[in-house]
């Protein structure tokens, strides 16, 4: 699906904390300084609306929110990444995503972080999909596992990635890891045949 409708009824966050209140007339008494005071305290914003990540502020928002606008920012690249491909990516999200598989202290990955994971399909064009995790400091990770072969990379904020592999080489096993300027990543995964895990080539195992 091309369009991507996104509705959620919630509370209004900016009329949460601006309750109209109406104050007694203020004197000079020190009791209607306390009641006025204490008005005050009750209308000013919680915590949870200054931007401060808190549990009481529901993990199934955090989520949610991190969901959609990952789905937003794919819709922004549309065009670079096949229909049924894109389907199937969102999939991956909703699982990655859902609040029954997810540990409450976790922070969800950052917006910033699945931008370099978008930029980093758009450069690398795989055939294949990676499996999706998320490391609990908000970063995407994306793997892929061929037989004994597998390659992980985190994606890190301002196209930054963390790699590292594990692969036979000329009947050689070979370890490496690095971390890499997303533009480079192509050119340092050369010499480990990234073919294995990126195409539907004779490397891929029936089934």
């Amino acid at each position: 699906m091309d369009a991507i409708q996104i509705q959620k009824l919630r509370p209004d966050a900016g009329a949460i904390g601006r309750t109209s209140v109406s104050f007694p007339s203020t004197g000079t008494s020190i009791t209607s300084q306390f009641i006025k005071q204490k008005l005050d305290d009750l209308a000013a914003p919680t915590p949870s609306f200054s931007g401060i990540r808190i549990a009481e502020r529901g993990l199934d928002e955090e989520l949610y929110d991190a969901l959609a606008a990952f789905k937003i920012r794919t819709a922004a690249v549309s065009m670079h990444l096949d229909r049924n491909w894109r389907a199937r990516l969102f999939g991956q999200l909703d699982s990655l995503l859902a609040l029954s598989d997810w540990e409450v202290e976790d922070a969800p990955p950052t917006i910033d972080s699945y931008s370099t994971f978008l930029r980093m399909l758009t450069l690398l064009r795989p055939q294949r999909r990676p499996g999706l995790g998320a490391a609990s400091h908000g970063s995407l990770i994306a793997t892929w596992t061929v037989g004994d072969d597998r390659l992980t990379i985190e994606c890190l904020p301002k196209d930054i990635v963390r790699w590292q592999l594990s692969a036979t080489i000329d009947g050689e096993r070979e370890r490496a890891a690095a971390e890499t300027p997303l533009p480079r990543l192509a050119a340092v995964l050369r010499p480990y045949d990234p073919g294995r895990w990126f195409q539907n080539a004779q490397h891929v195992p029936a089934g």
